[in-house]
C-alpha cells in the first residue's frame, strides 16, 4: 500500500518540526508557496528524502495541494493524506484511518478527530461538524469536514477530480466533499483516530470574515452539484442582507455582484 502525505507550506516554519516529524511509514510531498521564513530550506535540509516543490509565487492552497495530489495519481499511490502545516498526527493516527477504510468501503475521505493545539479538546470548528454527524457503525458520517487532516482514496479522486481552483484558500474542502457525495462516496470521521490542528484563535479583521463567511460560503453553495442553483440563490439573497446587517457593511452587496 502506497500513501503520500501532501503538505503545503507558507511561512509555517514554527510548525514544521512537529508536522513533518509526526509522519512515518509514508512518502512526503511538500509544496512551498514562496515562503519568506526559510521553510523550504529547512525542509530540504532536514527531510532530504521528501519531494520538495518550490513555487515561485503563492499559488494558493488549492493549486498547491493539487500539485501533490496529481503526483499521487500519476505515481499510482493508493491514498493521499492532506496535512496542514499547522497540524500533526498521533503515533497511531494513520494506521487507524487506513483500517477504517478497509472495513468501510463506501467512503472517499476519512478524517481523524481534530484536536486543538493542546490536545485537550476538539478544534472548535471541527466540533460543530462532529456534533451534527450521523453514526455509521464505528464511523461518524458527515457532509463535510475541514481538510487539515484528510486521508483520501486515490481511486475516488480520479472520479471526483482535485480541488477546484475557483476556491484558492477557503471552500475547496467543502466543494470536494460535495463532489464526493455526487459520485456516491461518503465522508467520515473516525473517533478512534486523534490528531492535532494547532490553529490558535487567530483574530481576523472584518474584511477577511466577510470574504470567507459570505463570499466563499456563497460560492460553495452555488457550486454544490447536489443542490439546484435556484435553491442556492434562494438562500444567498436573504443571506446577503443578514451578513450586511451583522457586519454593518455594504461589502456583501459588492461580493453579491461578483458571484457566478
Amino acid at each position: 500500500m502506497k500513501i503520500l502525505f501532501v503538505i503545503v507550506t507558507y511561512n509555517g516554519f514554527k510548525w514544521l518540526d512537529k508536522c513533518l516529524g509526526s509522519i512515518s511509514g509514508a512518502d512526503i510531498f511538500v509544496v512551498d508557496n514562496a515562503s519568506s521564513d526559510g521553510s523550504a530550506d529547512w525542509v530540504a535540509e532536514h527531510y532530504p528524502d521528501a519531494i520538495l516543490v518550490r513555487n515561485s509565487e503563492n499559488l494558493g492552497f488549492s493549486a498547491a495541494n493539487n500539485q501533490g495530489m496529481q503526483y499521487a495519481l500519476d505515481k499510482g499511490y493508493d491514498y493521499v493524506y492532506l496535512l496542514n502545516q499547522d497540524a500533526w498526527l498521533m503515533p497511531d493516527t494513520l494506521e487507524t484511518l487506513v483500517e477504517a477504510f478497509k472495513t468501510n468501503h463506501g467512503y472517499g475521505i476519512m478524517s481523524p478527530m481534530q484536536l486543538r493545539g493542546d490536545g485537550m479538546a476538539m478544534d472548535y470548528q471541527f466540533s460543530k461538524i462532529y456534533l451534527k454527524s450521523i453514526r455509521d457503525n464505528d464511523i461518524r458520517r458527515v457532509p463535510r469536514v475541514m481538510a487539515a487532516h484528510w486521508l483520501v482514496r486515490c481511486d475516488a479522486l480520479r472520479r471526483t477530480g482535485l480541488f477546484s481552483e475557483l476556491f484558492p484558500i477557503y471552500g475547496q474542502d467543502d466543494n470536494l466533499c460535495h463532489r464526493m457525495k455526487r459520485e456516491g462516496y461518503f465522508v467520515g470521521i473516525v473517533p478512534q483516530a486523534r490528531a492535532i490542528h494547532d490553529r490558535a484563535q487567530r483574530k481576523e479583521d472584518k474584511a477577511k470574515l466577510i470574504y470567507r463567511n459570505y463570499y466563499m460560503g456563497s460560492l460553495v453553495r452555488l457550486h454544490n452539484p447536489n443542490v439546484p442553483r435556484w435553491r442556492a440563490w434562494a438562500y444567498i439573497v436573504p443571506f446577503t442582507f443578514v451578513k450586511a446587517i451583522k457586519y454593518r457593511s455594504l461589502e456583501p452587496f459588492r461580493y453579491f455582484r461578483e458571484l457566478h
